[in-house]
């Protein structure tokens, strides 16, 4: 690997271009560094989930950073999604650093590393972090963002970044779910369903399965077929058990798969 070869692909990783003469990109660009607050959650969405192939965790923070402390709540809620789960670079700067790393030993490789350094002090990758996801979800769901809002609901409910708060988790998801966040309803059902500081009631938990469920949520979806399945808090019924499982079980999850097998299992010992 050449030092002008490499430094030529990171620079032009740094600067976002998939090719010269991005006109789109250059006047996104160029509002975002004269201090657009939008314009710079754009340009760290670009980055941060790879649009036009350019994906650069680390680049995207920065950018999200600079709106978010702006007060742009979009931002805020963005940078609390990427600190809950942390991202691993895939853009073309990526296998660079890679190799940068593999020859980290060997003497011929010192210019690369001082080119990685100077040009990504802080690596590509963005390591999760519980409490800056509690953090920013906490200033967005202030603002009355409605994701935000369900987000912090589930963080309180699962104690991600937090003590787990029970009572703070339903007045999140409620506040959430009367904006029709399906977020916010998936996180009530679950609330009344297991009775976390409340009296459990399957029924209620039914009742906002099925509004998030309506509104594509997958998860609670499965959930509502659970509750068919097993005859809880509604009359027990396959066909809608079935019917619920069916769309989540073929996307990956793993719950409404279960849920099948379980279904499938009763079918064949009635067959026999």
């Amino acid at each position: 690997m050449s030092r002008r070869g490499g430094i030529g692909r990171v620079v032009a990783g740094l600067l976002g271009r998939k090719a010269p003469g991005s006109r789109a990109f250059d006047k996104l660009f160029l509002a975002a560094t004269r201090g657009n607050a939008d314009a710079q959650y754009q340009l760290g969405l670009t980055y941060a989930r790879g649009t036009e192939s350019m994906h650069y965790p680390s680049i995207g923070l920065k950018w999200l950073l600079r709106a978010a402390e702006q007060g742009h709540a979009e931002a805020q809620h963005t940078l609390s999604l990427l600190y809950l789960s942390g991202a691993r670079a895939r853009g073309p700067a990526a296998a660079w650093m890679s190799e940068v790393a593999t020859l980290a030993g060997e003497k011929n490789a010192l210019p690369a590393n001082a080119n990685a350094a100077l040009l990504y002090p802080e690596g590509l990758d963005v390591a999760a972090d519980a409490g800056k996801a509690f953090t920013w979800a906490t200033a967005a769901a202030k603002q009355g963002l409605p994701a935000a809002q369900a987000n912090l609901g589930m963080l309180y409910l699962r104690g991600v970044g937090c003590e787990r708060n029970f009572a703070e988790a339903a007045r999140w998801c409620r506040l959430a779910a009367d904006q029709d966040e399906a977020g916010g309803a998936l996180g009530l059902g679950i609330v009344f369903e297991h009775g976390l500081g409340v009296t459990a009631d399957c029924a209620e938990a039914a009742r906002w399965y099925r509004l998030a469920a309506e509104k594509g949520n997958d998860a609670a979806a499965t959930a509502l077929g659970l509750l068919y399945l097993d005859g809880r808090g509604v009359g027990a019924d396959e066909a809608t058990a079935r019917s619920l499982l069916a769309g989540p079980a073929n996307r990956g999850n793993g719950f409404a798969r279960a849920g099948l097998t379980r279904l499938q299992l009763v079918a064949s010992t009635r067959a026999a």
